[in-house]
């Protein structure tokens, strides 16, 4: 019988004892990476290109409402059109003259005492042009012209000056040779009407082709009354 254990004591193996030896465990291998598909390089290329393209596109169209907004006339383009003033009578520029005729110089552009006035208060701008109408049947022809002042005052007494009878006017342009009437040398025998707005003067002279009689004197009046409006443009 062996002797008992003391106490923190563990028997010594002896040759009759046998010590166990824990198994081994087998090590499980670790699983393979399924390897990774091939890159398709044309699809890349493709989507790259068309990556390209798309953002060219963009920048055209960029740029295309860029300059279609510089270049935009906006509603000023069509003010510039002229438009006809609403009048009885239809009036159109004549064909030899359907631009305005401008000058500075209005005492050459002028005769007797208007003439005179210029000399003395010279204008600052004169524009003449001739209408056509119809009126009866009759072709009827008015000579348009404003005459810009350096004063309200001015321009009020030349109006005076030229509806005096025996006084002069502003040279027509029929008068001036730049426009060609049957029967007509001027537009002075006929009828004149004449107003005043601000520092600006407007001067019609109205008369038929190949010339006006007495029972015309009524109807070429309210033609000059009406041409007036026609000279409202060329203020501006």
């Amino acid at each position: 019988m062996s002797d008992p254990y003391r106490p923190g004591q563990y028997p010594q193996p002896g040759l009759d004892q046998t010590t166990r030896i824990p198994p081994l465990r087998s090590r499980q291998p670790m699983p393979s990476r399924a390897p990774e598909p091939p890159t398709n390089k044309t699809r890349e290329y493709v989507l790259k290109g068309l990556g390209l393209l798309l953002v060219s596109v963009l920048s055209g169209m960029l740029w295309w409402l860029i300059q279609q907004g510089g270049n935009d006339p906006g509603p000023s383009a069509q003010d510039k059109t002229p438009v006809q003033p609403q009048t009885k009578f239809k009036f159109v520029k004549h064909e030899q003259a359907n631009a305005p005729v401008m000058d500075s110089n209005c005492e050459s552009n002028s005769y007797e005492k208007v003439k005179q006035f210029f000399a003395k208060k010279p204008c600052t701008q004169m524009v003449r042009e001739l209408y056509v109408t119809t009126v009866d049947g009759k072709t009827a022809y008015s000579s348009v012209a404003m005459v810009r002042m350096t004063s309200a005052a001015d321009a009020e007494e030349l109006k005076k000056l030229t509806e005096t009878n025996g006084t002069g006017n502003v040279t027509d342009l029929v008068r001036a040779g730049r426009v060609k009437v049957q029967g007509l040398k001027s537009l002075s025998n006929g009828a004149f009407a004449a107003k005043v707005v601000g520092n600006d003067v407007i001067i019609v002279e109205s008369d038929f082709e190949g010339g006006s009689k007495k029972e015309d004197e009524a109807k070429l009046e309210e033609v000059s009354d009406e041409a007036l409006t026609m000279g409202d443009a060329l203020r501006k």
